[in-house]
């Protein structure tokens, strides 16, 4: 249940990885891109909750513990400093009462930099079986006021793992408040960016989940990398403002040979990703996208709930209780996730250097 969530845009983003064709494309060789200035964010829930079910599986889970001032002063330090971001997407889906939410999200404004962009992400429709609404409209439509007053006058986002969905009657009060402004995060492979969403963060797992090993498998025709490449020209056609995910989660690679989907995602199974293949996977991008690029991105969200598995991490050693106590991650998925934040600050000095190892 922790992760079924994700597995049909898993399922459609697998079908299309196996129908790709391997082409090998020339490669730009001077994109037009300042990596000083490209996005380095993180999907993190402002409740940094280690039970986030609540208004997400369904409306009757108990709501989650929110943390201490400190605590959330503890993740930000660490998120916006050694970890290298320049953004910070706070998801928030009713997982605790309202005003609980305002006065975290007064806490991340007043816990990071000036410099670190804060983009409020509401999920406006619950994964269980009635799609339940998380919010009424009059709920969306108080919390954006409070949004363009307290976090951010311009962005906010909706995140959504699924395609294509109807975001039901919060989506306007949403866009209305933020016009040219509104982010979906959890683009998925194939789905058009449409009105009122200018901006995306785009769902990369398949892609670079695909192979067991990097050289042997992942970059080799019908493997990982010709698909990815597959969608960031496609996706660069349309539209520039888009980011993309850099993984830390992966499939289980014990149940298939040379990697292949497993045919399930399961916290207690899933692996990290071949070390090396987020600085591969940044290069591809790179070249691929030929300058139009927005940046990068990480969900962090997913290794919570996957780190804290009890055949992985548990609850004491969970990625949100590494941020809540100020002590820098280094459990179960650690390689993947501190390759993803040497590329954040490599890119923050403005060179490509992480991308060429």
């Amino acid at each position: 249940m922790q992760e079924m969530h994700r597995r049909i845009p898993r399922l459609i983003a697998v079908v299309l990885l196996l129908a790709a064709v391997a082409r090998p494309q020339r490669l730009a060789a001077s994109p037009r891109v300042n990596p000083a200035h490209l996005e380095r964010s993180y999907w993190v829930h402002a409740s940094l909750g280690l039970f986030t079910q609540r208004g997400y599986f369904g409306p009757d889970f108990p709501a989650t513990e929110p943390p201490g001032r400190k605590e959330v002063r503890n993740a930000a330090g660490l998120l916006t400093g050694h970890y290298g971001a320049n953004r910070l997407y706070l998801v928030y889906h009713h997982e605790m009462p309202i005003d609980d939410a305002r006065l975290m999200f007064r806490w991340w404004r007043e816990s990071c930099p000036k410099s670190v962009e804060l983009v409020p992400a509401l999920v406006l429709r619950m994964y269980d079986k009635d799609q339940t609404p998380v919010f009424t409209a009059g709920e969306v439509r108080d919390l954006a006021r409070f949004f363009r007053t307290e976090m951010n006058p311009r962005l906010a986002a909706v995140y959504d793992v699924y395609p294509n969905r109807d975001q039901g009657d919060g989506l306007a009060p949403l866009a209305e408040a933020f016009p040219g402004g509104l982010i979906r995060l959890g683009l998925q492979p194939g789905e058009r960016l449409k009105p009122p969403f200018t901006a995306g963060v785009q769902d990369t797992w398949s892609g670079f989940c695909h192979g067991t090993y990097n050289q042997e498998d992942w970059l080799q025709p019908g493997f990982g990398a010709a698909t990815l490449r597959g969608w960031v020209a496609e996706r660069s056609r349309e539209t520039p403002s888009v980011a993309w995910n850099l993984v830390v989660v992966a499939w289980d690679y014990r149940a298939t040979d040379r990697g292949g989907y497993p045919g399930y995602d399961d916290a207690e199974k899933n692996m990290p990703l071949p070390a090396g293949r987020n600085r591969l996977g940044v290069r591809l991008i790179r070249d691929a996208s030929a300058g139009l690029l927005a940046g990068f991105s990480s969900d962090l969200c997913i290794l919570n709930e996957n780190s804290r598995s009890s055949r992985h991490d548990g609850r004491s050693g969970a990625f949100y209780q590494s941020l809540r106590d100020g002590r820098p991650y280094n459990g179960y998925y650690a390689i993947p996730f501190q390759e993803i934040t040497g590329i954040f600050r490599e890119l923050r000095t403005g060179r490509w250097t992480a991308a060429e190892r």
